[in-house]
């Protein structure tokens, strides 16, 4: 409660129709039929003497028996001169091993009636063998083949190396391919996860035998795999038979892993110029979480509403109301050591700068409007709906089972994967959406016509955007441009609107006029593609409500007193007085009596100290940051340092409040500053209310309400907040005197 009574003291007041003669007929889509039950089957899980992590799931319905192993490598673990290695060893799994060969083995599955495969990704590489239950011995003596013995025959690894280099050719005159492998390098930047996991035709064409031997030797190893049995067993049987079979595998050390770290968003326009395309392929987002994040659940909701099954605004509004692509979408892909969020589509050339608009604006729709629950339950209903279909089969069910354990992850998640689901609210949406996407830091990949599109670009208010020749990609270069290739002209930025005064504001990508959300289409209003110049005059105009520019630079200090009471059912309801003296820019003392006990926290600018019954203490640093980022928060400062270029602020479209009236809105970011949107009163231009994410990740939304704002020597005061604090009333506060003015005794704020 203390931390939140200082949070809230530093934000005080500176901050009839016609009957008809004929009923039509009409018909409302099906509604979804209840959730099937699902129950994850038994299983066990044991780990060899040779580190060999065994899993076993009874499956009794059908007589199969699906066995899948991953081993611990992938694209990842690729030498960087040799990328395309984890891909090329794990094509050759399947194909062949020590005294068998190709044909062989494919011609004893095949007798079996069973199946066999094997593949890379990033992280990983997989084989797996599906057999009827009496052929489970010697399917499970093939996958052993596949893992331990493969034969690297020097026939195969040639027929291989050109399969492989025939589909580079095919990939490269795909737009879809070329923009989702510079997407990747973008966000990525020289982590492994940013390099082509299936190699380039140099690197590919310089792989040895000895090269595919050496990578298999060092990582397929019983310590760094695990094996999933599914089927048609019991769990003795299959531990037993895996003990006879991998029981003398050998475990070896495994050599470290260390990566380059992924680049901080950032953003970045490369256009891939393909003279030839009469469409553009567009990806906008970037760096993400790993799979095993603590927001995991809530985001993959959140990037479901915007781009995924049961929701898809993207869709909505790009294909359904619009009329500008075949579909839309948008996903999260999450990684062992990171993750990315991507929305993408393709378009008509002409109408490549509107799509790229509306996918931004969509972007920051999602973190600054509150999804309705109609729109979560849609998304929840198809991902808990669709869980069942993933537990049909036993090789779907080693799958399942595989990824948990490679992640680090409970097996026990599977048993109330829909329960985690539907515990996601609405708040838990809105607060992940808030600290982890970055719609001004976005990079984007256009691949198409470049000459199509390239003037639309400037009115969306980008710079520097980086053209490309499709001859001239090269997916392992800095600048993604080949040695000696021309570089083409950047798109010059659109020039300034912004006046004299504070023309050093950074505006980033405006929403987008041809699309208004629904509340500004119920006014007629929406925002302008001009959004430095809306900004702007909204800016100016908060200013002047709250006492005009003069008056704010004036101000030295603020020294407020309130009264405050916890909300919320377990609340005390004592009420706290509070005096608390700001002296600006950077200053603050606050004097609390809570039940009788008084409270002293000074922060000077540069330390924290607290005084309490206890005695004088130092403030960590964490407080000390709680102490500088309200400062930064305070409606008098973050106004001035919008003016004057310390901050970043754009121009939100208007958003209908929960009492139906529309309201501008402006979000503040900075380097030292989170994103926080302040909402404008229209009628008066002052701040209605400003909702932030405190205290770092994973941490709920806080959203403060103000009301009764009264003059004091010149500048509005608010004397009436309330705090909610995700979602839920956290804080009330009254305020009863304020003094607007001059310097304050120094002696407030030295360390006793």
């Amino acid at each position: 409660m203390r931390r939140v009574l200082v949070l809230v003291a530093l934000m005080a007041g500176v901050v009839p129709v016609a009957a008809q003669d004929r009923a039509w007929p009409s018909e409302r889509p099906p509604r979804p039929l209840p959730a099937r039950e699902s129950t994850f089957p038994d299983y066990q899980m044991r780990t060899l003497d040779n580190g060999l992590q065994v899993v076993t799931v009874l499956h009794h319905e059908q007589p199969v028996v699906s066995m899948r192993m991953i081993v611990r490598v992938g694209a990842a673990q690729d030498p960087r001169d040799r990328t395309g290695l984890a891909d090329l060893a794990a094509s050759l799994l399947d194909q062949g091993s020590v005294g068998k060969s190709a044909k062989q083995v494919q011609d004893e599955i095949d007798f079996m009636g069973g199946a066999m495969g094997a593949g890379a990704g990033a992280d990983l590489t997989f084989a797996n063998v599906v057999v009827m239950k009496d052929s489970f011995e010697a399917g499970l003596r093939i996958l052993s083949d596949m893992a331990r013995t493969p034969g690297f025959a020097p026939a195969e690894v040639e027929r291989q190396r050109q399969q492989a280099l025939s589909t580079l050719r095919v990939n490269f005159d795909s737009p879809e391919f070329v923009a989702d492998a510079v997407f990747d390098r973008l966000v990525y930047g020289f982590h492994p996860y940013g390099l082509p996991q299936n190699g380039t035709a140099g690197s590919i064409a310089t792989i040895t035998r000895d090269d595919i031997v050496a990578f298999h030797d060092t990582y397929f190893v019983p310590n760094n795999a695990i094996l999933a049995v599914v089927g048609d067993v019991t769990a003795d049987e299959a531990i037993g038979m895996v003990q006879k079979v991998f029981g003398d595998w050998q475990r070896k050390a495994l050599p470290a892993s260390t990566f380059v770290a992924p680049p901080d968003p950032t953003r970045r326009v490369i256009v891939v110029n393909k003279p030839d395309a009469v469409q553009t392929e567009v990806r906008a987002g970037h760096i993400g979480i790993k799979r095993n994040h603590q927001d995991y659940m809530a985001l993959n909701m959140a990037l479901r509403i915007l781009g995924g099954e049961g929701a898809n605004r993207l869709h909505q509004v790009l294909r359904t109301e619009r009329g500008l692509t075949y579909g839309a979408k948008a996903d999260m892909d999450t990684l062992l050591e990171a993750g990315d969020f991507e929305a993408s589509t393709s378009t008509r050339s002409q109408a490549t700068g509107e799509v790229l608009r509306l996918i931004v604006d969509e972007f920051w729709r999602l973190q600054r409007e509150r999804v309705g629950d109609r729109e979560l339950n849609d998304a929840k209903a198809y991902i808990t709906g669709s869980f069942p279909l993933t537990l049909e089969v036993p090789d779907a069910i080693a799958t399942q089972v595989l990824n948990v354990l490679f992640y680090g992850l409970p097996v026990e998640q599977l048993q109330t994967y829909r329960d985690r689901v539907n515990a996601v609210r609405s708040d838990d949406v809105e607060r992940v959406a808030r600290y982890y996407l970055r719609p001004d830091r976005l990079a984007i990949v256009l691949v198409g016509n470049a000459s199509a599109f390239l003037p639309q670009l400037r009115g969306l208010g980008f710079s520097n955007v980086e053209v490309i020749d499709m001859d001239d990609l090269d997916l392992l270069a800095a600048d993604f441009r080949k040695p000696g290739s021309k570089t083409r002209a950047q798109v010059p930025a659109v020039p300034s609107r912004r006046g004299a005064p504070g023309a050093s504001l950074q505006f980033p990508l405006a929403p987008p006029a041809a699309y208004q959300p629904a509340s500004a289409q119920a006014t007629g209003r929406g925002s302008t593609p001009e959004d430095g110049v809306s900004a702007r005059q909204l800016l100016d105009r908060v200013i002047a409500a709250k006492g005009g520019l003069e008056r704010l630079r004036a101000v030295t200090s603020l020294v407020v007193t309130t009264r405050a009471r916890a909300l919320g059912p377990n609340a005390p309801t004592d009420m706290a007085d509070t005096v608390t003296s700001i002296e600006y820019p950077n200053r603050v003392r606050v004097e609390s009596t809570i039940r009788g006990t008084d409270v002293l926290q000074v922060f000077d600018g540069t330390r924290a100290w607290v005084r309490d019954p206890n005695g004088t203490h130092d403030v960590p640093e964490r407080g000390v940051r709680d102490f500088q980022n309200g400062l930064r928060r305070d409606t008098i400062n973050v106004l001035l340092a919008a003016l004057d270029g310390r901050v970043r602020v754009r121009r939100l479209a208007d958003v209908k409040d929960d009492a139906g009236v529309v309201r501008p809105a402006l979000e503040f970011s900075g380097a030292d500053l989170e994103p926080m949107v302040m909402y404008i009163d229209p009628a008066t231009g002052l701040v209605t209310k400003l909702t932030y994410v405190a205290g770092g990740m994973g941490q709920p939304l806080v959203e403060e309400s103000f009301s009764d704002y009264r003059n004091v020597n010149g500048v509005q005061i608010t004397y009436a907040a309330t705090v909610r604090v995700g979602g839920q009333p956290a804080l009330e506060r009254t305020v009863t005197d304020v003094k607007v003015g001059g310097a304050l005794d120094p002696s407030l704020f030295r360390r006793p």
